[in-house]
């Protein structure tokens, strides 16, 4: 069995939609967990009328920060997988069954990302979302786990609070000795809200607390993975010479945009990734596999 765990507030509409594509798209047995941080747009109602044994709300009435907010589900989850989502996710292509399938399949992986595409804002052009962080791993933005592993390595760290914690959680279970995978298919769309005045206080509040949050993870996890990462550079300058070379042979100035060319350069960029990633894993679920190998 799996639990879903998504943090919401104030996004009925959007939770309306996240809510609905897991039942319609997941055939696992499933419990999902919604903690909501007091919202008063109607989300408190709509919760009530859909409470039942499979869908459990958890009402914590006011902001305590998403890490906390998600590691107190956590804390009470009894099943052998969890996942984490957005209230504005929507799963697609059947993306947590095929997570789970992964996850059962080989006991070393310890992470499973669902494979994300933007569907609105700036990104929409981008095949998937998820990009190499500072310490060479390419972060997990929604994820599914075996439970033990969430809990061995202590959940979402509550020092990043908000921002930040899907990269930390990443680099904690490489760390660990497992491997983290990325699902081939696209499992979940994001519906991401881009409507901020740039100008305004709480645009520049969030944008403050990105950059602490950047500059937390670049401390904690930089310097672990310094032997690792001291090839980044050559390996990007070959992506883009292979780029340019692509570029010109297929007459696409925009290959940058396609998902081969996505897949190849987190490939090549990450410092955990096989540079043969896409022929080793050519006929299973997953692909883009990160292992950190012993020093």
């Amino acid at each position: 069995m799996l639990s879903i765990v998504l943090g919401t507030y104030n996004r009925l509409d959007q939770l309306q939609k996240c809510v609905e594509s897991i039942i319609h798209e997941t055939s696992a047995s499933y419990k999902i967990y919604i903690t909501d941080a007091g919202s008063t747009d109607g989300t408190i109602e709509y919760l009530g009328s859909i409470a039942s044994d499979t869908i459990i709300p958890i009402f914590v009435g006011k902001k305590i920060g998403q890490a906390k907010a998600y590691n107190d589900v956590f804390a009470i989850v009894n099943t052998p997988y969890v996942c984490w989502l957005s209230d504005d996710n929507v799963v697609v292509n059947n993306g947590l069954d095929v997570a789970l399938s992964i996850l059962k399949s080989e006991s070393e992986i310890g992470m499973v990302a669902l494979k994300t595409k933007d569907m609105q804002g700036p990104f929409v052009d981008a095949p998937y979302i998820g990009g190499i962080s500072e310490a060479g791993i390419l972060n997990v933005n929604q994820g599914m786990l075996p439970t033990h592993v969430l809990k061995q390595v202590g959940g979402f760290s509550e020092e990043f609070r908000d921002y930040g914690i899907d990269p930390a959680l990443t680099a904690e279970v490489l760390f660990a000795g497992y491997k983290i995978v990325y699902t081939k298919i696209i499992a979940l769309h994001h519906y991401r809200n881009w409507s901020e005045d740039p100008n305004s206080e709480n645009y520049q509040w969030l944008q403050e607390r990105h950059k602490l949050a950047k500059e937390l993870y670049a401390s904690k996890y930089s310097n672990s993975a310094q032997n690792a990462t001291s090839n980044n550079k050559l390996k990007k300058h070959a992506i883009r010479n292979l780029v340019k070379i692509l570029s010109k042979a297929f007459k696409a100035p925009d290959i940058r945009s396609s998902e081969f060319y996505r897949d190849l350069f987190n490939a090549l960029s990450g410092a955990y990734i096989s540079n043969f990633d896409a022929i080793k894993n050519k006929n299973k679920q997953y692909h883009l596999v990160q292992r950190r190998t012993k020093a």
